[in-house]
């Protein structure tokens, strides 16, 4: 007989209450987890995702070139339109920069969460984009994409966006 088998409180009930007890603590801690996901998941603001920083003009840029469409032309805006933005930039964009159907991108980066989204509402609430535009927030970005109603180039940059978790 060993050790385990021998004592005493193993040997009562053939141990029956030491596997209500290791039940009993799994399961609170599995409890304690999933409150900890759910109250994280109910109390936290979801951020969109997408580039952040000095260089997210760059990588909306690099997005939209890995997603197969070419940049026609860059103009970066040394006074951006929008109230508080730090940088702008607008690219035309097509599959093929010839054949003429391109698509507009105005992109303006801001320094805070707070006053991107206030820029995505003012432009999508006040001035409401042409049918054929879209305003997405996309990292520290808002991105308005502009093209003509059934242009295929404008819907595959719309697509890069959400795939990569804008809003």
């Amino acid at each position: 007989m060993s050790v385990i088998e021998r004592h005493p409180r193993r040997t009562r009930g053939n141990g029956f209450g030491d596997v209500v007890l290791v039940v009993v603590l799994v399961g609170m801690a599995l409890a304690v987890v999933v409150a900890i996901v759910v109250l994280a998941d109910a109390s936290g603001k979801k951020t969109p995702q997408g580039p952040r920083g000095a260089g997210a003009l760059d990588a909306l840029q690099a997005d939209i070139t890995a997603a197969g469409l070419v940049v026609c032309s860059r103009t970066d805006l040394p006074d951006p339109l929008a109230t508080d933005a730090v940088a702008a930039r607008t690219l035309v964009v097509a599959v093929r920069c010839r054949d003429g159907e391109t698509a507009t991108v105005q992109a303006d980066a801001f320094a805070d969460d707070t006053d991107r989204d206030a820029a995505a509402r003012s432009i999508s609430g006040v001035g409401r984009p042409r049918a054929s535009s879209t305003v997405r927030t996309y990292g520290d970005l808002v991105v308005v994409v502009q093209g003509g109603a059934e242009d295929v180039v404008a819907d595959r940059i719309d697509a890069v966006l959400l795939a990569k978790g804008a809003a």
